[in-house]
């Protein structure tokens, strides 16, 4: 009896697994409404097919490169809103510059890895930004206090909320476990904020 339990629930997982594997999709979105309404360019059905997306930013350049069915193809930053990976992580684009978006709520929130200089002998600190849009169409912008207020102008008393809660801009990009989710998008909940 327990065998038979243990062969359903294994097959139960399985199913679940492949079905999830099946939904899992990667491609290029031109615009936000692409991404709105899962219009992919260059798509692929991660379960079945393959292809790369390279940010080429070693280099500084502006555009990506997608192989895809075995041919690269070079789409200008300035011209897409963005990718999704097999992985299911989304990178947003502004301009020639890429944002990994790690938080959707009243706030888009984008991490992104930068080395920071370095002095003498040491070759520079890697260090995670972050940035911020009203929603997934937004200008994004540097993740602090002063800019949540020009991106909230009219809100006076959401001004002395944001600075009596978050006392630097660092605090701003916490992650709340228990809420799973940032916890300026948390406390923009809270206060009613759209």
């Amino acid at each position: 009896m327990k065998t038979a339990i243990r062969i359903v629930t294994l097959a139960c997982v399985a199913l679940i697994s492949s079905s999830f594997l099946y939904a899992q999709k990667s491609g290029v979105f031109k615009t936000y409404a692409d991404y709105k309404d899962g219009k992919m360019e260059y798509g692929i059905n991660c379960a079945t097919e393959s292809h790369k997306i390279k940010l080429n930013d070693f280099w500084g350049n502006d555009y990506i490169t997608v192989i895809h069915d075995g041919k690269p193809y070079n789409l200008k930053k300035a011209e897409i809103w963005g990718y999704q990976l097999c992985d299911e992580k989304v990178v947003r684009f502004q301009g020639k510059e890429d944002f990994s978006l790690a938080d959707k709520g009243v706030l888009w929130i984008y991490s992104k890895q930068v080395t920071l200089p370095g002095y003498g002998r040491s070759s520079g600190k890697l260090v995670t930004t972050y940035s911020f849009s009203k929603g997934g169409d937004g200008e994004i912008r540097e993740l602090t206090l002063v800019n949540l207020e020009v991106a909230f102008p009219d809100n006076h008393k959401l001004h002395d909320a944001l600075n009596a809660q978050f006392k630097s801009d660092q605090s701003l990009s916490e992650f709340d476990e228990f809420h799973k989710q940032y916890k300026i998008n948390h406390f923009l909940n809270i206060q009613g904020v759209e």
